[in-house]
């Protein structure tokens, strides 16, 4: 029985990671409690190593700067940004994703996670190009929407 559940899990974990739709997640978030959640939610869809996490927007920048010279899991990914964050929120970095990154990562989602459900962020965030806004936190259900 044990042996059975074990072929069944690792069976999962590889069907998940072959058949991912993304090569990469970055989960932009200062809250490492959140990031936490969202990462426990993330796992049950794509494969760990493909989760990468920043505290702030000039760490996610760094990130995606390593993901173009290393020309590698640039094709299809997500990020997920707060907006409250220290050194770099998530308003500048969008400003500089798309500026500077945009057409590297051209199939690449931004999606807006934050604990603000203030409308003037809503629209500041859609007008600079994000995706559906998501008010913290991210559930299994909007994962599943995304990710399945």
């Amino acid at each position: 029985m044990a042996v059975y559940y074990i072929q069944a899990k690792l069976y999962k974990y590889f069907y998940s990671i072959m058949n991912c739709i993304v090569d990469w997640v970055l989960l932009l978030d200062d809250d490492e409690i959140q990031n936490f959640i969202h990462q426990r939610i993330i796992r049950k869809f794509v494969p760990e190593s493909k989760i990468i996490v920043a505290t702030n927007g000039q760490v996610g920048i760094q990130i995606l700067q390593a993901l173009m010279e290393n020309k590698k899991n640039t094709k299809r990914g997500i990020i997920f940004l707060d907006i409250n964050m220290p050194i770099m929120n998530g308003f500048q970095f969008l400003e500089l994703f798309h500026q500077d990154f945009a057409s590297q990562f051209s199939n690449t989602s931004v999606y807006p996670l934050s604990s603000s459900d203030d409308i003037k962020d809503v629209i500041q965030m859609n007008q600079l190009g994000a995706e559906n806004y998501i008010v913290k936190p991210l559930t299994q259900e909007f994962a599943n929407s995304l990710f399945v």
